[in-house]
Protein backbone atom coordinates (compact mmCIF):
# COMPACT_ATOMS: atom_id res chain seq x y z
CA UNK A 1 0.00 0.00 0.00
CA UNK A 2 1.14 3.46 -0.86
CA UNK A 3 -0.59 6.35 0.91
CA UNK A 4 -3.33 3.95 2.00
CA UNK A 5 -4.17 2.97 -1.60
CA UNK A 6 -3.80 -0.69 -2.67
CA UNK A 7 -0.95 -1.69 -4.98
CA UNK A 8 -3.39 -2.97 -7.61
CA UNK A 9 -4.63 0.59 -8.14
CA UNK A 10 -1.13 1.92 -8.76
CA UNK A 11 -0.36 -0.98 -11.09
CA UNK A 12 -3.54 -0.35 -13.11
CA UNK A 13 -2.90 3.38 -13.17
CA UNK A 14 0.66 2.93 -14.41
CA UNK A 15 -0.41 0.42 -17.08
CA UNK A 16 -3.27 2.67 -18.22
CA UNK A 17 -0.95 5.69 -18.43
CA UNK A 18 1.60 3.73 -20.46
CA UNK A 19 -1.11 2.42 -22.82
CA UNK A 20 -2.54 5.91 -23.29
CA UNK A 21 0.93 7.31 -24.01
CA UNK A 22 1.56 4.61 -26.63
CA UNK A 23 -1.79 5.24 -28.34
CA UNK A 24 -1.19 8.99 -28.51
CA UNK A 25 2.39 8.50 -29.71
CA UNK A 26 1.23 6.06 -32.41
CA UNK A 27 -1.46 8.48 -33.60
CA UNK A 28 1.04 11.35 -33.72
CA UNK A 29 3.53 9.29 -35.72
CA UNK A 30 0.79 8.18 -38.12
CA UNK A 31 -0.42 11.74 -38.68
CA UNK A 32 3.13 12.98 -39.20
CA UNK A 33 3.78 10.18 -41.70
CA UNK A 34 0.56 10.96 -43.58
CA UNK A 35 1.40 14.67 -43.62
CA UNK A 36 4.89 14.07 -44.98
CA UNK A 37 3.49 11.64 -47.53
CA UNK A 38 1.39 14.22 -49.31
CA UNK A 39 -0.77 16.34 -47.06
CA UNK A 40 -3.27 13.63 -46.09
CA UNK A 41 -2.39 14.28 -42.45
CA UNK A 42 -4.23 17.61 -42.51
CA UNK A 43 -7.46 15.96 -43.59
CA UNK A 44 -7.01 13.05 -41.18
CA UNK A 45 -6.36 15.40 -38.26
CA UNK A 46 -9.33 17.60 -39.13
CA UNK A 47 -11.60 14.59 -39.42
CA UNK A 48 -10.30 13.09 -36.15
CA UNK A 49 -10.84 16.37 -34.28
CA UNK A 50 -14.36 16.68 -35.68
CA UNK A 51 -15.18 13.11 -34.60
CA UNK A 52 -13.64 13.68 -31.17
CA UNK A 53 -15.78 16.78 -30.63
CA UNK A 54 -18.89 14.80 -31.65
CA UNK A 55 -18.04 12.15 -29.05
CA UNK A 56 -17.39 14.83 -26.45
CA UNK A 57 -20.80 16.41 -27.09
CA UNK A 58 -22.55 13.02 -26.93
CA UNK A 59 -20.89 12.15 -23.62
CA UNK A 60 -21.63 15.60 -22.20
CA UNK A 61 -25.33 15.15 -23.03
CA UNK A 62 -25.43 11.58 -21.67
CA UNK A 63 -23.93 12.30 -18.25
CA UNK A 64 -26.09 14.38 -15.92
CA UNK A 65 -23.85 16.84 -14.12
CA UNK A 66 -24.71 17.42 -10.46
CA UNK A 67 -24.68 21.22 -10.74
CA UNK A 68 -27.36 21.30 -13.41
CA UNK A 69 -30.86 22.02 -12.17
Amino acid sequence: MKDGIPLVYWTFRTAWTALHFLVVLTAAILLLWLYLRGGDGNRALGSALHDLLDVQRAVARAIPWPWRA
